[in-house]
């Protein structure tokens, strides 16, 4: 091999042995599951978190869903795209398909070793980010609701770049809730950032449920990389082809 050749070669060989992929598995059975929907301007989505002893997960049912169309060449899947295609003149979000910022991330929970993984989908490419769980700095209020029967505390925060409403319950006493919101006395769920993203839970179960799994029905391959230096990649103009950049629920790394 000729030199000049080995070192244009050289950082495609070392990019394809840091990649790691697994393929879908069971990680363990699930005593909790929480439906949420999503709803931002212009989109909508309905979420699942799902609690297992270990290791909880959080993700959108309907991009797994696309997944597993993908992956069993489902012809449907060729006119649901065309459809997201359609969608782009489509004034009624209502009508419009699922979608909402993180669609394509798997975002799992490893309790005890205190560590959230985000595998995360960005126009082709695949990331796998790796960080110790942050709790955010809480402020604890007066406030009361009830959400699906039960009692929620409000708590407000400023977390990863935006403002954070949330509500929680001490009648499911755990730390948890949807995306990286942690850390109350009770799970999560309701959480408002105003003018961008409002998540409600609108159904528990705790029987009859799907196990805590690890899902890559495409066999993807995902690279590590920091979490900070994930956001500043993306958030760079030029990221898709026409030109913009992809947007995340954090923000932090544009302070």
């Amino acid at each position: 091999m000729k030199p000049k050749f080995f070192l244009i070669v050289l950082p495609f060989m070392l990019n394809a042995v840091m990649c790691y992929a697994q393929k879908t598995h069971i990680i363990e059975p699930a005593e909790l599951e929480i439906t949420y929907s999503i709803k931002e301007p212009g989109f909508w989505d309905t979420y699942i978190f799902r609690y297992g002893k270990n290791v909880s997960q959080y993700f959108s049912c309907h991009s797994l869903k696309e997944d597993k169309m993908l992956a069993d060449d489902d012809p449907a899947r060729s006119a649901m795209w065309d459809k997201r295609l359609a969608d782009y003149d489509e004034p009624d979000p209502a009508k419009r398909l699922p979608g909402s910022t993180g669609y394509n991330n798997i975002i799992y929970c490893y309790h005890k070793d205190g560590i959230f993984k985000t595998y995360a989908r960005v126009f082709g490419t695949h990331y796998l980010i790796t960080e110790n769980i942050t709790i955010p700095e809480w402020t604890l209020c007066e406030d009361t609701t009830s959400i699906l029967g039960m009692e929620c505390k409000k708590a407000t925060t400023n977390f990863r770049g935006r403002y954070w409403e949330v509500w929680y319950t001490e009648d499911i006493p755990i730390s948890q809730g949807p995306w990286k919101l942690c850390g109350l006395p009770g799970m999560i769920l309701k959480a408002n950032c105003p003018k961008f993203m409002l998540i409600e839970a609108i159904s528990i179960k705790n029987k009859n449920l799907e196990p805590v799994t690890f899902y890559n029905y495409l066999n993807y391959k995902y690279a590590p990389i920091d979490r900070m230096e994930y956001l500043k990649k993306v958030h760079k103009p030029g990221i898709y082809p026409t030109g913009g950049s992809h947007e995340t629920i954090e923000i932090d790394d544009k302070k």
